[in-house]
């Protein structure tokens, strides 16, 4: 009773209490998605991306030899 009351009043559950909700019939449960969670940062980025010139420029070098 009181988890419909503070449905009705606007109130969000988590996504883990949702799921329970959603077992119980009281709620519509759909999976959240967030796939810019799963990728690395700017920083993180910027580094692969100077890795991948220099080994580009080392085998460029190895192949001209």
């Amino acid at each position: 009773e009181r988890v419909k009351h503070w449905l009705s009043k606007g109130a969000q559950p988590t996504d883990r209490v949702a799921r329970f909700l959603a077992a119980q019939g009281l709620v519509k449960w759909s999976h959240a998605n967030s796939p810019k969670k799963s990728q690395p940062k700017a920083k993180a980025q910027e580094r692969a991306k100077e890795r991948a010139e220099k080994a580009a420029a080392g085998a460029d070098a190895s192949a001209a030899e």
